[in-house]
């Protein structure tokens, strides 16, 4: 695939997020799959290395915690080879009514038209403050 095509992907993949679609999401990405978050495990749930089967839980815990989905917006993002990095930001009210913003740096990796790898850093005391 074309480092173009890498790069809709990645931004088919995003869009998801928007919308709360968790089986978009793991739908999109290669069954070996691994999801990767900033920080220490013991510390943040959501840090550490996850299975495709594990993300799938974090995403259905994280929509579940929103009113309206996530708004994720690239910012900027940059391919090569079957990397894509990207610069986003996100922005999700709570159902409890708080605030999530957010700035993310993520770096996938595209195998046969799906995500096989991703690296996510964010603001993880954020996410603790916010969603808990």
């Amino acid at each position: 695939m074309s480092i173009e095509d890498n790069k809709r992907i990645v931004q088919e993949f995003c869009h998801h997020f928007r919308t709360s679609n968790a089986d978009g999401l793991i739908d999109g990405m290669t069954e070996d799959a691994t999801w990767w978050v900033n920080g220490k495990p013991h510390l943040f749930s959501s840090a550490g290395t996850k299975t495709k089967a594990e993300a799938a839980s974090m995403f259905r815990n994280m929509f579940s915690a929103y009113k309206n989905g996530l708004d994720m917006k690239i910012i900027n993002m940059i391919g090569e080879g079957d990397s894509v990095a990207t610069e986003a930001r996100s922005q999700a009210t709570t159902k409890s009514g708080k605030i999530y913003e957010n700035e993310y740096f993520i770096l996938f990796k595209v195998r046969d038209g799906k995500i096989s790898l991703v690296r996510e850093y964010t603001d993880l005391m954020h996410v603790q403050e916010t969603v808990g």
